[in-house]
C-alpha cells in the first residue's frame, strides 16, 4: 500500500479519484486504463473519457472556489467573475460566474451536483447519464 503522501497528491490532482478508487471493481479500473493508453496512443477518445477529465477539473475549481465564498464578503458579479478566471487558471477548465454562484449555495450543499449539471450542460447528455456511467457502483 503506497503512503498517505501519495493518495493526498492523487486526490489534490484529480478530486473524487478516491471515491473511485474506492467504488468501482479492480476490472473496471483496470479497463479503463487500456481504453485510456489506447486513446493516448491515438485511438478513439470516448464520452466518458472526456466526461471523466471534466469532472475532476470541474470538481477541482469548485474546492477552489468554495473556501473564497464560505465566509467571504457578498457575491457581487465583480468578484464572481474574478473567482471564475481565477478558477479557470488554477484548474485547467473554464468556469464563469454562474458556476461560482452554483458552488457558493450549492443544491443539497452537493458540490459534485453543481459539477455533474456543468457537465451536463458541457456535453449536451443528461448529468444522470453521466454520473451513471462514470460511478457505476456509487453508494450514492
Amino acid at each position: 500500500m503506497p503512503p498517505p503522501a501519495v493518495f493526498r497528491a492523487l486526490a489534490a490532482e484529480f478530486p473524487g479519484c478516491l471515491n473511485e478508487l474506492d467504488t468501482l471493481p479492480l476490472e473496471t479500473l483496470d479497463a479503463r486504463a487500456a481504453s485510456l493508453a489506447g486513446a493516448a496512443a491515438g485511438g478513439p477518445v470516448e464520452p466518458w473519457m472526456e466526461w471523466l477529465w471534466g469532472y475532476h477539473a470541474l470538481l477541482r475549481a469548485a474546492l477552489a472556489i468554495k473556501p473564497r465564498v464560505a465566509r467571504g464578503p457578498e457575491l457581487d458579479l465583480a468578484r464572481a467573475e474574478r473567482l471564475a478566471r481565477e478558477a479557470s487558471a488554477s484548474a485547467g477548465v473554464t468556469v464563469d460566474s454562474a458556476f461560482v454562484r452554483a458552488v457558493a449555495d450549492p443544491p443539497g450543499g452537493r458540490l459534485v451536483t453543481v459539477v455533474l449539471a456543468h457537465l451536463e450542460q458541457l456535453h449536451g447528455c443528461p448529468a444522470a447519464t453521466i454520473k451513471r456511467t462514470l460511478f457505476a457502483h456509487s453508494r450514492r
